[in-house]
């Protein structure tokens, strides 16, 4: 698996089948000025020297388990870079902190994308099943799995009383999805009616969920809501 990473401090990539890999270091400096503007003043150039070696450290201990492809230092105009590298590098899997941009190009690739939220674990997952989603993505990731939960959540039609035909048809829909997704799984089913970020936040947290795994069927604003509201490594498909 060929993953692109975005951080600004040391990633622990264990429990990932991760081969390659190429960083981008992505850290403000004054005024978030770039390399190419104003030239390399005395001044500018002291503030970027102890990130650019901060970076060589991490990608000296990565070094240790994968091969590391490239590198690159950013400080600022983190979407063309993150979009850049996506064209040349083709990742199975991108790998970020909460603060990385989650760019248009990088939503709409086929890329998977995981928000790192410190050591990876995948003991409890937590998959998110709404109406498009494509579980066979997430199959070989659940399969990893000690406990799963699969969440199937329907978003309210409104007014509810012109919709309630239509309501039952869909939580009845994804019941039998993820019946059927639990064929070779051991895990549990819930389906309930709800916002997604609430109800997503609120299940994990009682789940106790290691990762929460979701796609990207849902939309670019629901996911980067979830992605504000919770604070469990999430895996987007």
């Amino acid at each position: 698996m060929r993953a692109v990473v975005f951080t600004n401090k040391e990633v622990d990539l264990e429990g990932l089948e991760i081969e390659e890999v190429y960083v981008i270091f992505a850290k403000s400096a004054k005024g978030n000025i770039t390399l190419s503007e104003r030239g390399e003043m005395l001044s500018l150039a002291q503030s970027k020297l102890p990130i650019i070696k901060r970076a060589e450290e991490i990608i000296e201990k990565l070094e240790k388990k994968h091969n590391v492809i490239g590198m690159s230092v950013v400080f600022g105009e983190y979407e063309k870079e993150i979009d850049r590298v996506l064209e040349a590098q083709k990742p199975d899997l991108v790998i970020a902190g909460r603060y990385m941009p989650l760019t248009e190009k990088l939503f709409a690739s086929n890329t998977a994308i995981l928000f790192y939220r410190g050591k990876i674990v995948l003991d409890r997952l937590l998959y998110v099943h709404s109406e498009g989603a494509k579980a066979e993505k997430a199959m070989g990731w659940l399969k990893k799995g000690k406990e799963v939960l699969l969440l199937g959540i329907v978003e309210p039609m409104l007014p509810p009383e012109s919709h309630a035909k239509r309501m039952k048809e869909a939580q009845e829909k994804i019941k039998k999805e993820l019946e059927e997704i639990s064929t070779d799984l051991n895990a549990n089913r819930v389906v309930l009616v709800g916002n997604i970020g609430e109800e997503v936040k609120r299940i994990s947290s009682e789940f106790d969920a290691d990762l929460i795994i979701l796609g990207k069927s849902i939309g670019k604003d629901k996911v980067e809501e979830i992605i504000e509201k919770t604070e469990v490594t999430l895996l987007l498909l």
